[in-house]
């Protein structure tokens, strides 16, 4: 399931660094397509 570029900061959404890949979920440690490094692109960086 892809979603859109998070705009409701109290949802965790998580992207793949390898695909793109973007999901809502509580958690996600690896892509479900090609098993790359996600990370929680609704957590600001500074």
């Amino acid at each position: 399931m892809v979603h859109p570029a998070p705009d409701v900061p109290d949802r965790s959404y998580y992207e793949c660094c390898e695909c793109g890949y973007r999901e809502v979920t509580d958690s996600l440690e690896s892509c479900p397509d090609c098993d790359g490094r996600t990370r929680n692109i609704a957590v600001p960086r500074a």
